[in-house]
């Protein structure tokens, strides 16, 4: 049998209205580990304002060889002039027109929180993956979980499942989720960022070592 993918790191910033004092945050996570995407989530603003905090943050995540993905409201109409590898939009109505537009230039990653029919909808549309779980909402983890373990199995589309706490990225490789997203674990860590990447890398290690 085909041994899966490891899983790799994903993170998403907070909801950013300023990136002046974040930028050295997101820089320091990205250096503690391999993390394969960065998803920039920025507030409602005047398009001048939003665009100059995604480019900021953009070359951030490229700088350390991660694709930067923009996700908010408004954000197609930036995503080319930031220089963003793609964006996250929601999974349902309205998610064929994000690919029919951006697609197969730009990633595109949909966000499946609704009906399990929502995220094989978006896989089918052509999505590059379906992330379950969202820092903008308040589900359990094991809910979540659950989404990643049905998932997985079946579906070519690679899944993101996020983690709330360091300690699910653990159990979301086990479930051979390819991509463990970190929100708040990494941005509120009493040690700081670093230190959290660092710590979800090492459980990432060892899940890819053979059992003995």
């Amino acid at each position: 049998m085909a041994q899966a993918p490891a899983t790799r790191l994903m993170l998403i910033t907070p909801e950013l209205d300023e990136v002046e004092a974040f930028e050295p945050m997101l820089r320091a996570a990205l250096a503690a580990g391999d993390v394969a995407a960065v998803v920039i989530r920025l507030a409602p603003a005047d398009e001048r304002s939003r665009l100059a905090r995604a480019k900021t943050l953009v070359q951030a995540a490229q700088d350390a060889g991660a694709a930067a993905l923009l996700s908010g409201e408004g954000v197609e109409d930036i995503v080319g002039r930031s220089g963003a590898d793609g964006l996250q939009a929601e999974a349902g109505e309205g998610f064929g027109e994000v690919i029919g537009r951006f697609k197969p230039e730009k990633i595109v990653g949909a966000v499946a929180q609704g009906a399990r029919d929502d995220a094989m909808s978006a896989g089918e549309a052509g999505a590059d993956y379906v992330l379950f779980g969202d820092p903008a909402r308040d589900e359990p983890f094991a809910a979540t979980l659950e989404r990643v373990e049905w998932w997985a199995p079946i579906f070519e589309v690679p899944c993101v499942g996020f983690a709330r706490a360091l300690d699910d990225v653990a159990a979301l490789a086990a479930a051979d989720a390819e991509f463990a997203a970190l929100g708040d674990a990494v941005w509120r860590h009493e040690e700081g960022p670093a230190a959290a990447v660092a710590s979800a890398e090492a459980m990432l290690s060892l899940s890819r070592q053979p059992a003995p």
